[in-house]
């Protein structure tokens, strides 16, 4: 299935909740708020989340190369330090 068919269905049917929504009871409007409401929070965590794992990496991958680099450098200074 195609892009084209896999959104037109999806609009479809979130048009045919929201007419249902519309006409029907506020129990269940209530119940559809709710819900999409704990959508968003569960989402927003999973993003403070991802970030947190984010900057850890980075902050790893930046200590590594400080490392990296200084070990380089250490080891320039001992094979000069040898020639001469």
């Amino acid at each position: 299935m195609n892009n084209l068919w896999k959104y037109g269905l999806v609009f479809l049917g979130g048009a045919f909740v929201g007419a249902l929504i519309c006409k029907n009871s506020r129990e269940l409007r209530k119940i559809c708020t709710t819900a999409v409401g704990g959508i968003m929070d569960i989402t927003d965590m999973a993003v403070e989340a991802a970030e947190t794992v984010k900057e850890s990496a980075e902050d790893l991958l930046a200590e590594a190369d400080a490392r990296r680099k200084s070990a380089a450098s250490g080891g320039r200074k001992k094979a000069a330090e040898a020639e001469a």
